[in-house]
């Protein structure tokens, strides 16, 4: 990219807002090296890594970076055979908790965040090193007295010499103090040996051998004779005490060179991924969205975009360009906005081709180009005795003879921005000169956008095709800009309504107004004209686009209504139907209980009797329940989802019965036009033409209260009972609950399969049968049917 352009569009100080970001010396650096690109594909992945960065960081927090500080020259020093201290292996350390606690925090974005889960998995854990490290070194970085078994024996006799000399010393300062030989009764240390303060005066009566000498020259400090051994003992320990202690740092130091390039490696993913992290931060803080890479060279549509760089609020500008026209010429008022919607469309595009969200709103669509150009602003040079109008020319010079040999290379995919092209000069030949440039960037099919005040390029604008005029808005009445951007829309400068505005007298505005040419005159009146049409027009849209979002406010309220009070309708519906479900079930409990005491009472005729209205009711309370049931299924809205016809239909096929908008299981077909169907605890006859087929997926379900009930075991009773194998009592109470089924379900015949075998069994089922207050007659089944090994039941 076009350093100058950089620099005008003021692109190093999104880069420094990115860096503040960072939490780590590598990621910083990372950001204020970043450089927009030209590869759609690394623009896209870039953009990508950010999205998954913000939503990592609204899904988990910020990442644990903590530890993870640069030290690549203790890993280069380590792999150089050098020792590392006891803080530098700390640091390392650091590091390696550090990659331990990033790759854990990335665990969490493995479905939502797949790019930087693949980059976080890559870190190396070193769990060796780390527990080698933590055993030798404390948090305090030094050597632990117990680091080594060596370390820890040494240790242990320094502390015993030093226990002993301590305590002859004491004797000795108890015995020369009472004679007046010490200074004081302190015991001190001079080059590592252990001595007592004395008087020099008293040096030749004092037994030792002297090591340092006071300030004043009163206190010599001796090391008495009585103890020159032990401390050379002590001494020897110590100086045994630092070889281990280098011993041990040489050892970590050269674990460290081991794995020296894998933490190289680590630290520069980590400084990748706090990179990442950062751009994320920054489109949190700037509400910036992911904009969208265009499919079409040249062709830019800005929604709702701000400034990144000003501060308060900012008035958002939206801005297309590539598609029905290539040169966009803005118009307006000083101080209107029009440079500020320059560096915004520049500043942005730099952006998204570095690989940053943009502060605009979602739809924001940005073409990858090949160059960007900006001259905007005023950059005279004093030095090199340049003018404005010069400085400016100098700029476009080099921009038009770059694009001249980009089309001679046959293809031209850049961007051009020009802030009040040919000013400076005199306007006559100023937007001459301005009509030629634009001309000429406009053959070559750059994407051109320039500001002016000059009425003749309004004019050449409208005059060309592929060309359009813009204007910053200015409000007649306030006669303030008001910062937004129309295009389609010519402005004026509005010079005299400024003028007037800050305190020029009329009457001078007025005289000013009679110095214009008559051609002036009129084409700023025609554009007045125009504009005032335009904006009309402009109003009537927006009206009409009110309008009409407030009419499909009021359709999707609409629907919203009619689709509650569906639900509500059905809710009500499936309530009642549980309900009747109920009273069926509750039915059916009770005519249990009934049959079985009518069972247990039957030599009591009376009681029998009595059990047998009882039964009689119930039946009646079921039949009622059942018809109001099969009523509110009869009155279920049609179903949305469409049910394919059936094929062909057998008993305990499961169906769909249109009617009922229901499914249920076939029972019986009795003829070829009629079918038994059985929904919930009810039986029904429904036409054959009725039925659909079921979805693979949907053969048998139970997705709530209502549909459990459906799909219960007694709703299909089975018309026999297989007993054979059974005991006697195990037999006689599956056939109880069998027959009480049977009896509920309105079966009138079933068989009991009992088997052959020695006859017990079956005795045993025909003299509960008979006893059986339901079983109107029993005998044994045909040959053909089981013969001796079933009975048939006539209930």
């Amino acid at each position: 990219m076009d350093a100058r352009s950089l620099r005008v569009l003021e692109y190093s100080k999104i880069l420094q807002q990115l860096a503040r970001h960072a939490a780590t010396a590598l990621g910083k650096q990372r950001c204020l090296n970043l450089r927009p690109r030209t590869q759609v594909e690394w623009i896209s992945q870039r953009l990508a890594e950010t999205t998954e960065a913000r939503q990592l960081l609204e899904q988990a927090g910020r990442p644990p970076w903590g530890g993870a500080t640069d030290i690549r020259s203790l890993l280069q020093r380590a792999r150089a055979q050098g020792t590392l201290e006891p803080d530098e292996l700390l640091a390392v350390r650091d590091l390696i908790v550090a990659c331990q606690r990033l790759s854990t925090y990335f665990e969490k974005g493995r479905d939502t965040a797949a790019m930087l889960y693949e980059l976080g998995s890559r870190l190396e854990q070193y769990p060796e090193l780390q527990e080698q490290i933590t055993g030798c070194i404390s948090e305090e970085a030094e050597v632990k007295t117990d680091a080594t078994d060596q370390l820890a024996r040494l240790h242990h006799r320094a502390q015993t010499l030093r226990d002993r000399i301590q305590h002859h010393l004491e004797h000795l300062i108890d015995e020369y103090r009472h004679r007046g030989l010490l200074q004081e009764p302190l015991i001190v240390q001079r080059g590592g040996r252990w001595c007592l303060p004395v008087l020099s005066q008293f040096q030749s009566r004092f037994p030792g051998i002297v090591h340092d000498r006071s300030t004043s020259g009163a206190t010599v400090f001796m090391e008495p004779t009585a103890i020159v051994d032990l401390g050379n003992q002590f001494r020897d320990t110590e100086l045994a005490i630092d070889e281990e202690i280098r011993r041990i740092l040489r050892e970590l130091s050269a674990e460290v060179a081991v794995h020296g390039h894998e933490l190289d490696d680590d630290l520069r993913l980590i400084g990748v991924l706090d990179f990442i992290f950062a751009k994320g931060e920054l489109a949190q803080a700037q509400q910036s969205t992911e904009p969208q890479i265009a499919d079409q060279d040249g062709y830019i549509s800005l929604n709702s975009a701000r400034h990144p760089l000003l501060a308060g609020e900012v008035v958002p500008v939206d801005l297309w360009i590539g598609r029905e026209f290539a040169t966009l010429v803005i118009t307006g008022p000083n101080t209107g906005g029009k440079t500020v919607t320059l560096k915004t469309v520049g500043l942005l595009t730099l952006m998204a081709q570095s690989g940053l969200h943009l502060p605009a709103e979602p739809g924001t669509i940005i073409s990858v180009f090949d160059a960007i150009y900006a001259d905007i602003g005023d950059e005279q040079s004093l030095e090199q005795s340049l003018s404005t109008f010069s400085s400016h020319m100098t700029q476009i010079v080099k921009i038009v003879s770059r694009i001249q040999a980009a089309q001679q290379q046959g293809r031209v995919n850049t961007l051009v921005l020009l802030d009040e092209i040919g000013a400076g000069t005199d306007p006559s030949e100023g937007s001459a000169l301005a009509q030629a440039i634009l001309g000429r960037l406009h053959e070559a099919d750059a994407r051109t956008i320039a500001t002016t005040h000059y009425n003749d390029l309004k004019a050449f604008a409208y005059a060309q095709e592929g060309m359009q005029n813009a204007s910053v808005q200015f409000d007649p009445r306030s006669l303030q800009p008001t910062y937004k951007l129309l295009i389609g829309y010519p402005g004026s400068s509005n010079a005299f309504e400024i003028a007037q505005h800050l305190g020029l007298p009329a009457t001078l505005v007025q005289h000013g107004r009679q110095f214009l040419s008559r051609e002036g005159r009129d084409f700023a009146r025609a554009i007045q004209e125009v504009e005032q049409v335009q904006r009309q027009l402009h109003d009537e849209r927006r009206e009409a686009e009110e309008t009409s979002r407030e009419l499909q406010q009021l359709q999707r309220q609409y629907a919203e209504q009619l689709e509650k009070l569906k639900q509500e309708r059905q809710q009500a519906r499936t309530k009642g139907f549980a309900e009747a479900q109920r009273i069926i079930a509750d039915a059916q409990d009770k005519a249990h209980r009934i049959i079985r005491e009518l069972q247990q009472q039957q030599q009591h005729t009376a009681r029998a009797e009595q059990l047998r209205g009882e039964l009689k009711e119930v039946r009646e309370q079921l039949q009622q329940a059942r018809a109001e049931q099969e009523e509110e299924i009869r009155e279920q809205p049609k179903p949305l989802v469409q049910y394919p016809p059936l094929e062909e239909v057998a008993p305990g096929d499961h169906v769909y019965v249109a009617a009922f908008d229901r499914e249920a299981v076939v029972a019986d077909i009795p003829d070829e036009e009629t079918a038994m169907v059985q929904i919930g605890n009810i039986r029904i006859e429904v036409n054959i033409s009725d039925l659909r087929a079921l979805p693979e997926t949907k053969q048998v379900r139970a997705s709530s209260p209502v549909r459990a009930l459906e799909v219960r075991k007694e709703m299909t009773v089975p018309a026999e009972i297989n007993l054979r194998g059974a005991s006697v009592d195990e037999a006689l109470a599956r056939l109880e609950k069998y027959l009480d089924d049977a009896v509920l379900a309105s079966l009138s015949q079933v068989r009991v399969i009992h088997g052959k075998g020695t006859g017990a069994l079956r005795e045993a089922i025909h003299n509960y049968l008979r006893q059986h207050v339901a079983v109107r007659d029993f005998r044994l089944a045909e040959p053909a049917a089981g013969g001796e090994g079933a009975t048939e039941v006539v209930l």
